[in-house]
């Protein structure tokens, strides 16, 4: 399933976010690549491909997966709520 999410999280913050969610210390997956615009996650339950492209002042976050659905939503979910805390702190 492709899924995509804006936030105003950096590329790096994103990717960091992803990892902590997805890798080792959340769901378990392995990093099995990484590149300037995202990374691509994968294990036995399953896999995530992040790819991060620039819009306008926001970050669009494109993923894609198998068999993490429920979770990519949730970790969307995160990353957008990031995005709406940071604008309702500006000025």
């Amino acid at each position: 399933m492709r899924y995509v999410s804006s936030t105003l999280m950096s590329p790096k913050q994103v990717m960091e976010a992803a990892e902590l969610a997805f890798g080792r210390a959340g769901l378990g997956l392995e990093v099995v690549e990484r590149r300037h615009d995202g990374l691509k996650l994968a294990g036995p339950q399953g896999s995530v491909n992040l790819t991060i492209e620039p819009v306008d002042g926001t970050n669009e976050v494109f993923l894609s997966t198998e068999g993490l659905d429920l979770q990519v939503r949730q970790f969307m979910a995160e990353i957008f709520e990031e995005r709406h805390l940071h604008s309702q702190a500006e000025p």
